[in-house]
């Protein structure tokens, strides 16, 4: 997506209840620092960010008491559900400067070896990619239809933009297409094993003429 411009307001660091006031009112806290310049207290439109951050965006433009803060997003926090963000740390960024960020996986297409009766399982569901500031992609959309049963995508098959590359290691595996079958050979080895190991006890009786005796 395009980067957008945020108007944001100074505000005074202070304590939970002047943040949960913010929220309320439609705002988010935030704090922007960096480029050795003392950290500023921002109040962020919360609608804006949090459509921004629902389309992948890194960077925002800050128009912050008539200057421009071009700012990457260092962390956000959410509450304690984990959906709604409550704070952000922001950081000062040139158009020159490269960094890490993690864009998400959506796999594209429908494996050739689902078809013939395999399952598709995502081991990854996003990457970590190091690429300039201005050229952070939203997504990471690889097409799997060539995926035969028993194949791979692994993080060095993704075709990356220019500029961008993965951090970590090339050979983790991303997705790959496995057989039905041998998860059902699988089970039915393991009930195998079970009624070998785990046969009822056999039921012992007394002898007739010890239970007439017990009976007396």
């Amino acid at each position: 997506m395009d980067q957008i411009t945020l108007q944001a307001k100074s505000r005074k660091p202070s304590g939970t209840k002047s943040a949960r006031r913010l929220r309320k009112g439609g705002e988010l806290p935030a704090i922007v620092y960096g480029h050795g310049e003392a950290p500023i207290a921002v109040a962020l439109p919360a609608h804006e960010v949090i459509n921004a951050l629902h389309h992948g965006a890194h960077v925002f433009n800050l128009s912050l008491d008539g200057a421009e803060h071009q700012c990457f997003i260092k962390e956000v926090q959410y509450d304690y559900l984990g959906t709604n963000p409550v704070h952000l740390d922001l950081t000062r960024v040139d158009q020159n400067e490269r960094v890490k960020v993690t864009v998400q996986v959506e796999l594209r297409g429908v494996p050739k070896g689902v078809t013939q009766g395999g399952v598709l399982d995502q081991l990854i569901s996003d990457v970590e990619v190091e690429c300039p500031v201005m050229s952070i992609p939203e997504l990471l959309r690889p097409r799997v239809n060539d995926l035969d049963v028993g194949e791979s995508l692994h993080v060095r098959d993704l075709e990356l933009p220019e500029g961008v590359v993965p951090v970590g290691d090339p050979d983790d595996v991303v997705c790959t297409v496995r057989a039905l079958a041998e998860e059902v050979e699988e089970e039915a080895d393991e009930g195998a094993e079970g009624t070998a190991g785990g046969s009822e006890p056999e039921l012992i009786r007394k002898p007739k003429e010890e239970e007439e005796k017990s009976g007396d």
